[in-house]
């Protein structure tokens, strides 16, 4: 394992099998607020990551969100070979979190490098994949609401080059969204352009008489694709129109070639996320667990220690 630049990391990872979203170039650079210091980039013949670096109290913190693989099908040994080597690094602590669906093989691999579950998960471990190979199907309350929808006559637009004013469209549209929820917004306007600017993810949006009432952020590599972040404004609400942009997109996608969608981020709980996966659970499809958080510290307490500042400086939700 060595640690190379970004230029060489893309050039050789990108024909690989197995490259989630979360280590395309567009997303790692939004995740790091576009500062290329902010990142470190590993590889070996069969495994690499773009590592997220965070410091504070003279320790550094390697973040790092999945994996990629060569190939889809791996070895323990191959993972433990990696994460032995990046422990051996200047490093005082390893947090990873793997959105790739859950491998034994992969969790041989990490424990056998002394890599633990960490104190307390901050991350959903459960995902809705959508075959798409096959006919979309939706459970009773989807059809429902594409029934309503359906008299709107809502069209889907996909952005091959998003300008400024498409980008402030979907700011106001997800705005709207965020008043109505009390939800954070998660970006600027000009992180989103850095991910944009990345062909790995589009947006497309809904409109009801050439006024844009909804938006979608999804990703797309190889024949997966997932979402993102979606936008649904006041007047798409209204008219349920944010069904309507799902069956579209997957219709639009699964015509392209694209066999898989990946709903994300699935948050059955007793809190609010629970109405999200049940809104994602309407699109019938594939239940799946995924390999989930790992963690390595130099010294035990410094996992006590990264507990309370994930739930109490970063303010991040446990799942």
């Amino acid at each position: 394992m060595q640690e190379v630049n970004k230029d060489i990391f893309y050039q050789i990872t990108k024909d690989w099998e197995d490259v989630p979203f979360s280590q395309c170039e567009g997303w790692v650079c939004m995740q790091s607020g576009d500062n290329p210091e902010r990142v470190r980039y590993y590889l070996d013949e069969q495994i690499g990551c773009a590592a997220h670096v965070k410091r504070f109290a003279g320790l550094t913190l390697l973040m790092i969100d999945s994996e990629c693989f060569k190939h889809r099908h791996i070895k323990p040994v191959m993972v433990s070979r990696f994460y032995d080597a990046l422990k051996s690094t200047d490093i005082d602590m390893i947090e990873v979190n793997s959105r790739r669906i859950y491998q034994p093989e992969h969790e041989v691999g990490i424990r056998q490098a002394g890599f633990l579950r960490p104190i307390g998960s901050f991350s959903f471990e459960l995902t809705n994949l959508v075959d798409l190979t096959k006919p979309l199907s939706f459970n009773e309350n989807w059809k429902r609401n594409l029934k309503i929808s359906e008299s709107e006559k809502h069209s889907i637009t996909r952005i091959q080059v998003p300008s400024d004013s498409d980008i402030e469209d979907f700011m106001h549209l997800y705005q709207e969204m965020s008043s109505h929820k009390n939800l954070s917004i998660p970006f600027t306007k000009k992180l989103l352009q850095v991910l944009l600017n990345d062909s790995h993810f589009r947006l497309c949006f809904i409109s009801n008489k050439e006024e844009r009432i909804a938006g979608i952020i999804y990703h797309h590599v190889h024949t997966h694709a997932g979402l993102l972040y979606a936008a649904n404004g006041n007047k798409a609400n209204e008219s349920h129109a944010g069904f309507e942009m799902y069956r579209q997109l997957l219709t639009l996608l699964a015509s392209e070639g694209v066999k898989t969608f990946d709903m994300e981020k699935m948050g059955a709980s007793t809190r609010s996320t629970n109405a999200v996966y049940f809104f994602k659970q309407g699109i019938h499809g594939q239940l799946t667990s995924l390999c989930g958080e790992w963690s390595w510290y130099k010294h035990q307490w410094y996992g006590i220690g990264m507990y309370f500042v994930k739930k109490y400086l970063w303010k991040k939700v446990q799942a």
